[in-house]
């Protein structure tokens, strides 16, 4: 439809060779938390194939003429930053909850290494006490117990304690053995724990700092966004009064001709393709929600709360447009909105329209009654259009309707 040409310039201008690609990406750390991990690479991937944003905006402020294509362009770009932030609040948030947990962690294992340090000194207290009573009183003699024993059970017990004194140096020798390496292996996590902590600092003050800028590119990409909304404020208010008087020319019209129009055999819910060599394929854009400009206004659309009222076959210049269902026809010359348009009241409720034709068929007047797939007028580009193609509505009272729920496209 008219989006055709507007989507052209929106591609010219939004692609940027890859030297100028944004260097948002982050390095993602294998040691980093799972949950951490992959949210950094999700981020990573949605922003890989974007270009800077900032030049975006320069090229939509700069470069981009026509009003439609910038606001276009801006609505994709504000589409774009919405959802890097979006992944970037999810990755910060995910980031400092990894850090919060780490941090627990880090003061836990320092508890544990402080209580296994001071453990440590003791041991090794006990360890030097021994051996300076070693060192000053001699080893155990053993040939001293045998000769100064007074009986065999004496000597038995003197055995059994000097014994109990070897094994008791043995273990303590072992435990500090065992403490100390308890100490180094706990020591070593520490460190490793520390380095993820100031990884993570990192990676999460480069996230902050990228957000930040993405931000700042919203807010202005918001801001100009509303000065080109002023800008065609004045062209919309006309295209609306154009709706509307055509919503109430339909409702007379329907007032005036439904009976003659259902009696002559209109309105059964049956229609025809309105363009027959250009069939479903030949759809530029279909019925529904969308960020074209100066379409009708919905509030249940998505920002900017347009949906577009039937839908557009883009056929070749002249392509021959038929009436899709017998009725009382109506034509309307004009250059604006809808251009050279046509209305059809069919009866029963029903009414179709055909908008941007380049002429009507000659030999029809309004207020004649049409058959079904007579030829009524050919397909053109007047009136708010980028690009010949042709607008078709279906109408069910004066309400208009997806025609492909009749058509089946």
């Amino acid at each position: 439809m008219r989006r055709l040409a507007a989507a052209g310039i929106i591609a010219t201008f939004l692609f940027i060779p890859t030297a100028a690609q944004t260097a948002n990406a982050i390095y993602c750390y294998r040691g980093d938390p799972p949950a951490v991990y992959q949210a950094c690479l999700a981020y990573n991937q949605s922003i890989g194939a974007q270009v800077s944003n900032q030049k975006q905006l320069q090229n939509i402020k700069g470069q981009i003429k026509n009003a439609q294509a910038q606001i276009d362009a801006l609505y994709t770009l504000i589409t774009s930053l919405n959802l890097q932030i979006a992944s970037q609040q999810k990755l910060v948030a995910k980031t400092l909850a990894s850090i919060n947990d780490l941090d627990r962690k880090i003061r836990s294992a320092t508890a544990d290494l402080t209580f296994l340090k001071a453990n440590l000194v003791e041991r090794n207290q006990l360890l030097d006490q021994r051996l300076r009573y070693v060192d000053s009183h001699g080893a155990i003699n053993y040939v001293q117990l045998v000769l100064t024993a007074s009986s065999f059970n004496d000597l038995m017990n003197r055995m059994i304690g000097a014994q109990q004194v070897v094994d008791s140096d043995t273990r303590l020798i072992d435990q500090l053995h065992d403490q100390r390496s308890q100490v180094s292996l706990a020591s070593a996590a520490l460190a490793v724990q520390r380095g993820q902590m100031t990884s993570l600092l990192k990676q999460q003050k480069a996230i902050v700092a990228d957000m930040q800028k993405n931000q700042a590119t919203l807010a202005a990409a918001v801001a100009f966004q509303t000065v080109l909304e002023s800008q065609l404020s004045s062209q919309y208010r006309e295209l609306v009064a154009q709706r509307q008087a055509i919503d109430r020319e339909t409702a007379r019209l329907a007032r005036k001709y439904a009976a003659a129009a259902a009696k002559a055999g209109g309105g059964t819910g049956q229609f025809e393709w309105p363009e027959p060599t250009c069939g479903h394929a030949c759809i530029s854009q279909g019925f529904g929600c969308n960020s074209y400009w100066f379409e009708q206004y919905d509030p249940n659309c998505p920002y900017p709360n347009r949906i577009h009222t039937g839908i557009d076959i883009a056929g070749p210049w002249g392509t021959p447009i038929i009436a899709a269902d017998t009725g009382i026809i109506y034509f309307y010359p004009g250059y604006y909105g809808y251009g050279n348009y046509i209305i059809i009241i069919h009866g029963h409720g029903y009414s179709t329209l055909y908008g941007h034709l380049s002429s009507f068929a000659r030999g029809l007047s309004s207020g004649q009654i049409v058959a079904r797939g007579t030829l009524i007028g050919l397909e053109g580009s007047t009136g708010n259009s980028t690009g010949p193609h042709v607008h078709f509505e279906i109408r069910v009272n004066n309400v208009w309707k997806d025609p492909c729920i009749w058509l089946g496209c």
